[in-house]
């Protein structure tokens, strides 16, 4: 099939003279449609004596271009999609506006702080780092490298991943940074599967696709300036499948929708493989050339029928047959993209190999418009070998991410550097409130004063990525720069900084480090082949340059991966039957109910009859957006609860109400929908109760528990409510 997808993005481009730039947010948030808007001149929305500078967002990792307006008094005044980046073409969701809020409240964090009785005091970055470096040199002496830990997330940007990993080796420190609490299934499964931990597509080309099945995902609210992509692709004749718990805005756009029972989506893909081999219409001579595994994959969804997933998942026995002969119709075609609802479960392993294995046995993979969407991005790479062999200095204990916690309880976790809010985003949040206010030393780098900053010892202030240059990447694989709006606040620096520093004062060799963004990324591209070709000044002029680029001179384009049907894996072929390290055959596609479910836990589906999980929305991002007064005012915690199983509780519109799992509890305002199934109830997450909502983390409900290949539960849990 031929690839339309330069084609698309010729014929989507339009001038900033026909884009509406005041409506793209509102637009975007809605799920509506923006690559076409011709309302207003550009020109229009320019005022004098302000400067306009090129960004990029950096908050989930869709890759936003925005042009930001810088106002006579320097503050940001506007923010808005960049019509002329290839990829968002202008729309973008309300999020970037929000940060340019919020980054002036009172919230942030301008000046390092250390506490003193109970209370903290100001004081200078070099008293900062001589405190840090004196208990990092005296824990590292006293008690092993295994007593500290670091936390990074999206407050580090342009390098500092680099210098946390080069602190690292230099070490033994263990850090953890978002993988835990987003896609560590999702990458450790699509690594051992096709060779490399990321989606086999890039966004932008499901434009080549004839039908897409989304699981889980609601891109519309969680990636709204990149949707436009599913959206042409529909005018373009792809069909459109959405399973999941609530009527979403995705649900609305499609031809297809699946109210599903909550964590039941893999017995959904094992009915669909039992029903594609039965029936002999999968793609035979791909399976025979490039697949490993096919066998045990028969043999493990043979008993796997229709009638018992429909017993399962809620969804009728012939919706589910017809919809594995629709897809399998389109073998060679078709694209699969999973969502946080299906990753971020205690049993994402079977149901994304399940689903995988699908898209391997119909031949969906190295072909335009065929393969696995996700919003784990080709890597670029990064520089090897910064640090000698010889000097990395290995861990005397590697920590996984659900050990930690009893590791601070128990004092064997003595400091804890922190880069983000695992006090609201990861699970259990009071015992991992209780476990770091234990700790005997916690320094906190956050943009704000949030929950985890409260119980630091040393409060460090970070740069926004509006304030610091630098690359950025997104679903489509390519790199773009961004301008600093301005420079940091008060006294706030960005991780790379931060590492810089600390490295120095500890005596580290800095010719590891680098200082600035630009010097990090001039060594990027003299060391990372896959870079060489993607300059400063390129990305700048051309907007994205794809990536692998090795020289000025070559043009990349955008494709699929394993066009060549090459796999990065010990066998050279797709992997549908996982291995262990000595090639000895383990796991295969299977179901399992949630843990914390009727299935797993029938006595205590009595006390806990409901299913709680969450879901994200346009307007927040993890947990730094609460801080925008303008966030607050288009989203308030609530609990969304259908009409009939409200009216089973009394609970009426707008009600406090408890919910309540074995782990905890929280109240919010019921919210009475019909798009969500009688059997769930919802919230959104990442709220804090330090924050301006003051409420508690939704995180609350959920244990340490985890997937077999390291997913953190955070949907899918049993529960009661009750009126407040």
């Amino acid at each position: 099939m031929a690839n339309i997808l330069d084609k698309v993005i010729e014929e989507q481009k339009f001038s900033r003279r026909t884009f509406l730039k005041a409506a793209t947010a509102v637009t975007a948030a809605a799920g509506l449609e923006v690559t076409g808007t011709k309302a207003a001149h550009a020109e229009d929305f320019t005022l004098p004596n302000y400067k306009e500078v090129d960004s990029v967002c950096s908050l989930c990792n869709g890759g936003c271009g925005l042009k930001v307006m810088i106002g006579p008094d320097g503050k940001i005044a506007r923010v808005y999609g960049d019509p002329d980046n290839p990829y968002n073409k202008g729309g973008i969701c309300p999020k970037p506006m929000e940060m340019a809020q919020a980054i002036y409240s009172e919230h942030r964090v301008l000046y390092p702080m250390k506490k003193v009785n109970g209370k903290f005091e100001r004081i200078s970055w070099d008293e900062a780092i001589d405190i840090i470096a004196e208990k990092l040199k005296y824990y590292l002496d006293n008690y092993g490298n295994s007593s500290i830990i670091a936390f990074t997330s999206k407050v580090g940007q342009a390098g500092c991943k680099e210098a946390m990993k080069t602190f690292q080796q230099l070490t033994g420190i263990a850090t953890f940074g978002t993988t835990p609490v987003c896609y560590a299934t999702e990458k450790k499964i699509l690594t051992s599967m096709f060779g490399q931990g990321c989606a086999t597509n890039p966004m932008a080309d499901v434009v080549n696709s004839k039908i897409l099945l989304m699981v889980g995902n609601n891109n519309a609210a969680t990636k709204p300036g990149q949707f436009h992509w599913i959206q042409e692709a529909r005018r373009r004749g792809m069909k459109l499948i959405v399973v999941d718990v609530r009527y979403t805005d995705t649900a609305k756009n499609a031809d297809e929708f699946y109210m599903i029972n909550p964590g039941t989506d893999g017995a959904l893909g094992m009915a669909m493989l039992n029903v594609v081999i039965k029936e002999n219409i999968y793609d035979k001579d791909f399976v025979n050339n490039y697949v490993l595994g096919f066998e045990a994959l028969a043999e493990a969804v043979k008993d796997f029928t229709p009638k018992k997933a429909a017993e399962i998942t809620g969804i009728p026995e012939e919706a589910i047959v017809r919809l594995a002969r629709e897809f399998a119709r389109y073998k060679g075609a078709g694209m699969f993209y999973p969502g946080r609802g299906v990753v971020m479960t205690n049993n994402s392993s079977g149901t994304l190999l399940a689903f995988y294995s699908l898209m391997a046995i119909l031949g969906n993979v190295g072909k335009p418009g065929a393969g696995i969407l996700s919003h784990l991005a080709s890597s670029y790479g990064s520089v090897k070998n910064i640090v000698p062999q010889e000097e990395v200095v290995k861990p005397e204990r590697k920590w996984k991410h659900y050990e930690i916690y009893e590791g601070m309880e128990k004092g064997q976790i003595k400091m804890v550097l922190t880069a983000g809010n695992p006090c609201v985003t990861w699970p259990d949040s009071i015992r991992m409130r209780k476990a770091l206010d234990g700790v005997e030393f916690h320094v906190s780098h956050t943009i704000f004063m949030d929950d985890t900053a409260e119980l630091a010892d040393i409060v460090l202030p970070a740069a926004h990525w509006f304030e610091v240059s630098g690359p950025q990447k997104g679903v489509n694989w390519a790199l773009m720069w961004r301008e600093a709006a301005h420079a940091p606040l008060g006294e706030a620096k960005s991780g790379q900084e931060f590492y810089y520093l600390l490295a120095q004062k500890m005596g580290f060799n800095m010719s590891y480090f680098v200082k600035t963004p630009e010097e990090h990324w001039a060594r990027m591209v003299e060391k990372n082949s896959k870079v060489a070709g993607i300059t400063i000044e390129r990305m700048k002029k051309e907007k994205a340059v794809h990536y692998p680029c090795k020289s000025l001179s070559e043009k990349p384009k955008l494709k699929p991966l394993y066009t060549d049907l090459k796999f990065k894996t010990p066998s050279g072929k797709i992997e549908i039957q996982q291995l262990d390290k000595n090639r000895l055959k383990t796991e295969i596609a299977y179901y399992q109910d949630p843990l914390e479910s009727p299935g797993n836990s029938k006595d205590r589906a009595k006390d806990y009859p409901l299913m709680f999980s969450t879901a994200k929305v346009a307007a927040h991002y993890h947990s730094q957006c609460q801080y925008s007064a303008w966030a607050r005012e288009i989203e308030t915690p609530y609990l969304e609860i259908h009409p009939a199983t409200a009216a089973k509780y009394g609970v009426k519109d707008g009600d406090k109400v408890v919910v309540e799992t074995p782990y905890g509890k929280i109240t919010l305002a019921a919210k009475l929908t019909e798009l969500i199934s009688e059997k769930v109830v919802s919230t959104q997450p990442y709220f804090g109760l330090k924050s301006p909502y003051k409420q508690e983390p939704a995180n609350t409900l959920f244990p340490a528990d985890h997937d077999i290949n390291g997913s953190f539960l955070q949907k899918n849990i049993q529960c009661r409510i009750y009126k407040a």
